[in-house]
């Protein structure tokens, strides 16, 4: 549905205050959700707002913390989250990958109890921005165990998710941007399907007896998991990314999986920032990346993260059970609807793992 970007900005602002998130910080974390949904991932948009209150609730998210820097060397830090919302950590994390950039070329920065870090897609984005080339891996910490191996049925691994971001220093409206999980779609979108009332892709998921299903309720119910990327043909590939991208992230301050066992999930990550710069002039890389874009459109294809936008002006399109969950939160949360609207008695499911 059609909605206004401004009601839904205020409407997730005030549930995030409602818990007793700071101002600056509620007003931060719906303005990174609201980019999500914008960006056309509504994954990781305001529908994950009941999530969060649970979270909050459990007390694993400290609405009220701050993460906290230390320095490792000149180009290597580390950013404790500190279980505060992982917008904070991740665009912490990115301002300070770029500062130590700028200045030795190339900066590393590890995240410990990042929570939730949010679309990765966003803080390639800041990267980029600051004409860093970016990479990032991220795990859970041990939790949201989801995800099958290749040959089996059985859950073992969470979606690691992987992003990449490459500046196209002004000569596109945006940069080329890659952000995906390692598996063939994150939790999360099962979540979306089932509260949509859909079903799934029969190549997501695999069932505990090995069969393929379609049915969101078998993996929210714990009884089929996710295939990692590449499927029933070729999850060897995206198999290994996940195990990559677990143990890079481990390595650079979070949990393994395997080291305890979590209830909940905490993203560890590792961001790499290369400052372009230092191999070519700005100008020269702009000029290549429109030549190669053309080549792409021309080819009827679009270079990943550019052209995707959900909003029109100070419109947003949600979905109808995202918007009706976050009526239903406010209203728990005595939170004004601002003039919000949605059909009631939606499904909605919180948790995908």
């Amino acid at each position: 549905m059609n909605v206004n970007k401004t009601q839904i900005m205020a409407i997730a602002t005030d549930i995030l205050k409602a818990i007793d998130t700071p101002g600056e910080t509620a007003l931060r974390v719906a303005q990174s959700l609201t980019l999500a949904d914008v960006r056309g991932v509504p994954t990781h948009g305001v529908g994950l707002l009941p999530l969060y209150c649970q979270m909050a609730a459990a007390g694993v998210i400290k609405v009220g913390a701050e993460p906290q820097t230390n320095a490792i060397s000149d180009s290597m830090a580390w950013v404790d989250g500190g279980g505060t919302f992982g917008q904070l950590t991740g665009r912490l994390a990115v301002d300070l990958g770029v500062g130590l950039m700028q200045n030795h070329g190339i900066a590393a920065v590890g995240i410990a109890d990042g929570t939730h870090l949010g679309r990765l897609g966003e803080w390639a984005e800041r990267a980029c921005d600051a004409d860093a080339a970016f990479l990032a891996f991220a795990n859970t910490g041990g939790g949201a165990l989801n995800v099958a191996g290749a040959d089996g049925a059985h859950r073992v691994l969470a979606p690691n998710p992987i992003a990449f971001g490459i500046p196209t220093c002004g000569s596109l409206a945006q940069h080329v941007i890659v952000d995906f999980a390692t598996s063939q779609v994150a939790g999360s979108r099962i979540r979306e399907v089932a509260n949509a009332g859909g079903r799934l892709n029969p190549d997501w998921v695999i069932a505990q007896n090995g069969s393929s299903t379609d049915d969101p309720q078998s993996f929210l119910d714990g009884l089929a998991a996710l295939r990692p990327l590449g499927g029933a043909s070729a999850g060897h590939k995206g198999f290994g990314l996940m195990v990559a991208a677990e143990m890079l992230s481990a390595l650079a301050g979070g949990l393994m999986a395997g080291e305890r066992d979590a209830p909940w999930f905490s993203n560890g990550a590792l961001f790499l920032l290369l400052d372009i710069r230092r191999f070519v002039p700005r100008e020269d890389w702009g000029r290549r990346v429109k030549a190669f874009a053309e080549y792409v459109d021309k080819s009827g294809y679009r270079l990943p993260g550019t052209g995707r936008s959900s909003t029109v002006e100070d419109r947003l399109e949600l979905a109808e059970h995202t918007v009706a969950a976050l009526l239903q939160l406010a209203a728990e949360l005595s939170v004004n609807s601002h003039g919000l609207s949605a059909p009631v008695n939606s499904r909605t499911v919180t948790q995908s793992w």
